[in-house]
């Protein structure tokens, strides 16, 4: 079983409550709007912030998708760190994407990178889909951004009304891309014909928006025919009636709490119902397809079956037949069977026969298939009555599953998976509800029930870890490995069908001159950490780093699925929020040193026996502009163990943690690692200042040569503007003074009986 970031899931109960309940809802929409956005600011303002490495950190792009076969103009619009942002790298090759070029500077010969700016080409052979998007630059590679590619036109506009008086015009079968405005309304109008119903979509938290999507159609005087709202991890979708009047028609289209910006756009398409199978769908094969929060990779199902399990569920509600019975149905075991939950508070109830001491896993997959439920499920023993109905007793009862959770990262599932193991030879029914039913959200969920042999096991997940001590800072964060530095990827494993064993962790396809130690989760463990790490004289790389799990017999290997960051807390919410990706990429820079590396104990395993301890040095590498104080902490040690922080003297660079295992420990091997915090120095870009320099030189070499004296007019006015480009490449140049959080490497202690 897989367990989906629970971010993608949390929706704010005070949004679904009845809007008696609320009765600031009752203000007028503009009113209400502008209150909304004005408490968002407020809080937005008292977000903490710290500096960091700084990498790339990417935040929206000027567009979120494309037609296939279609080329068009894309920029990096929002982030941080994006200096100098050279290339886009997409998780299929064969979407590229050329930088643009400026005209050459004055007495240059050779055109200039416009950064951050592209023209990006899909192949027309290419399989419509959700994609992901990296920007590459001079601070590295970014988090990635999701992109959809379909089949349908697209149109990026620049503008959209306000004015439900003057609406922006839409036809059917084209993806409209626009962003929300704040404390305003988007409005579009639609021509609909009697008995030809279209399906409205809004895509936003499926395309990383920050946008809670609301969508509503109305009629030309404003009266509101029918009406859907997303929610965290899900979006918004209404079928228009097939009963109205030839006519234009408006939908009104704006975030739920009425925030905007370039990080809430969003899509808008319209189309037959027919036709409306889902955009989002991973497509099938192919290289670098970007598995859906639908398509976990770790399900409970056989690795062959995952793909074609998700991708079944991904067909969109409207063309699926609903189950609106709750009939009882006798099956035999093993038993799969995909359809939708019943539209009323009713149960979907099967009967199957078991053996004493058959055991069982029940799987129902549907919130970890992209749908907004809450399955619950209860196996009931059938004892018949010589007359009447038989007498049930209820064996097990199972609603969530486990979680497994850092705080930013939350693997969690609404979904209902358990082992199921029969108390008796006799009949069992199994009754399958959904607790979550609402009117605002989509209706007719679907869902895969599963009733199988155990597949005893585990997967993996694996995210690079934001650096900090408050996990509550956690943004997205991308990659820039310095020379002599080390970066940390935090690994969970989630266990099913009752398999408890350890894992032993470790990286594969890594280049020349970067390492990275194995790592243990124990037993009694959910996750570990591994710190990456590049030699002093490693070369420049961008590479995906490819994590594997063995247990400790060998008998099972899995590849941990990637997850990504995509929105720390702000802008009104109070979470992190997460998803899987297609690759965790690493980026090498070779124009950086790192002022400190730090490393913790020796490639040996150090044996403690409980109720004992074992001191294990620390060394730190220092460099220029590494020179200060540290405090070094322990982090995320295992059960039983124990150890304080350590504080090493600016210009010393050796130290010892003294670990204490308490009799309470549970024996075994475990992976240990701590964190540095300190102030290092570095100069952010000086290659830009040396640059600008450069062509001032050469400038000035022109001014002085008795040769160009015709020309001596243009070259002091090229002059003058070569001066605002040295003092602009200024500041990247000056030394910086940064806090860091910095890993060790990984030490190894053994827990063994005294």
């Amino acid at each position: 079983m897989v367990l989906i970031p629970r971010a993608l899931i949390q929706v704010m109960r005070v949004l679904s409550l009845p809007h008696h309940n609320l009765p600031y809802l009752n203000l007028p929409a503009r009113i209400l709007s502008r209150f909304l956005s004005l408490t968002i600011c407020l809080i937005a303002l008292v977000e903490p912030c710290c500096a960091q490495h700084e990498p790339a950190q990417l935040l929206s792009l000027s567009r979120s998708g494309g037609q296939v076969g279609s080329t068009f103009d894309l920029r990096v619009v929002t982030g941080d760190q994006l200096i100098e942002i050279s290339s886009l790298r997409f998780s299929h090759p064969s979407i590229t994407a050329e930088l643009k070029t400026l005209d050459p500077l004055p007495f240059s010969q050779e055109r200039r990178p416009d950064f951050g700016s592209f023209n990006v080409a899909i192949p027309a052979d290419l399989t419509a889909g959700r994609y992901e998007v990296w920007a590459e630059g001079r601070t590295g590679i970014s988090n990635p951004r999701a992109f959809l590619i379909s089949n349908l036109a697209n149109e990026a506009l620049t503008t959209v009304s306000h004015d439900a008086v003057s609406p922006t015009p839409i036809t059917a079968r084209t993806i409209y891309q626009a962003k929300a405005t704040a404390a305003e309304i988007d409005y579009f109008q639609v021509n609909l014909q009697p008995n030809q119903p279209l399906r409205l979509e809004l895509l936003a938290q499926q395309l990383d928006s920050r946008m809670i999507g609301q969508v509503k159609l109305l009629d030309q005087s404003g009266h509101e025919l029918a009406s859907s709202r997303g929610a965290d991890g899900f979006d918004p979708a209404l079928q228009t009636p097939s009963d109205l009047t030839a006519g234009d028609y408006l939908i009104a289209v704006h975030d739920f709490l009425f925030r905007g910006g370039d990080e809430f756009h969003y899509q808008l398409v319209a189309r037959p119902i027919d036709q409306a199978k889902s955009l989002i769908s991973p497509p099938h094969g192919g290289q670098g397809i970007l598995l859906d929060p639908i398509s976990t990779r770790s399900c409970s199902l056989a690795d062959d079956e995952r793909l074609n399990f998700s991708s079944e569920l991904a067909d969109d509600v409207a063309t699926s037949a609903v189950q609106d019975s709750h009939e009882l149905r006798t099956i035999a075991l093993p038993f799969v069977t995909t359809e939708s939950f019943p539209l009323r508070q009713a149960d979907a109830m099967f009967q199957f026969a078991a053996s004493e001491g058959d055991t069982y896993s029940i799987d129902v997959m549907s919130q970890r298939a992209g749908q907004p439920t809450d399955a619950r499920w209860v196996v009931q023993r059938i004892e018949p009555q010589p007359s009447g109905e038989p007498t049930l007793h209820e064996v097990l009862t199972i609603d969530d599953c486990q979680s497994v959770s850092d705080g930013a990262v939350n693997l969690f599932s609404t979904d209902a998976v358990a082992l199921f193991k029969a108390p008796a030879t006799a009949d069992y029914r199994l009754s399958l509800r959904d607790l979550d039913i609402g009117r605002s959200l989509a209706k007719g969920q679907r869902y895969t029930l599963r009733i199988a042999p155990p597949q005893p096991g585990f997967h993996l997940v694996a995210y690079r870890v934001f650096p900090h001590t408050d996990i509550n800072q956690t943004q997205p964060f991308g990659s820039r490995l310095f020379r002599g530095g080390s970066e940390m990827l935090r690994v969970f494993v989630v266990r099913r069908d009752g398999w408890n064993g350890a894992v032993r962790i470790r990286c594969e396809g890594l280049p020349a001159g970067v390492t990275a130690s194995e790592s243990i989760i124990a037993a009694n463990q959910t996750m570990t950490q591994i710190t990456v790490s590049a030699a002093e004289d490693a070369a420049a790389a961008i590479f995906p780093i490819r994590i594997v799990g063995q247990s400790e017999d060998g008998s099972i290997q899995r590849q941990a699925t990637p997850a990504t960051v995509l929105w720390g807390k702000g802008a009104g919410r109070d979470f992190i929020r997460t998803r899987l990706t297609t690759e965790l990429w690493l980026a090498v820079s070779d124009k950086d040193l790192a002022p400190l590396t730090a490393s913790l104990g020796s490639p040996d395993i150090v044996e403690i026996k409980k109720g004992e301890s074992a001191k294990l040095p620390i060394k730190l590498v220092r460099r220029e502009g590494g020179k200060d104080a540290c405090v070094i902490r322990p982090r995320d040690l295992p059960a039983g163990v124990t150890a304080p922080e350590v504080n090493i003297a600016a210009e010393a660079s050796e130290g010892e943690c003294d670990f204490k295992v308490e009799m309470a420990a549970v024996p075994g091997t475990y992976s240990l690692w701590m964190q540095l915090e300190t102030k290092i120095r570095i100069k952010p870009n000086p290659q830009a200042l040396e640059r600008a320099q450069t062509y001032r030189s050469q400038l000035q070499t022109l001014h002085d040569d008795p040769a160009q004296a015709a020309n001596l007019e243009p070259i002091k006015a090229a002059i003058v503007e070569a001066d605002k480009l040295v003092e602009a490449a200024k500041g990247p140049a000056n030394e910086k003074e940064l806090t860091v959080f910095i890993p060790t490497s990984i030490a190894t202690i053994r827990v063994v009986e005294p």
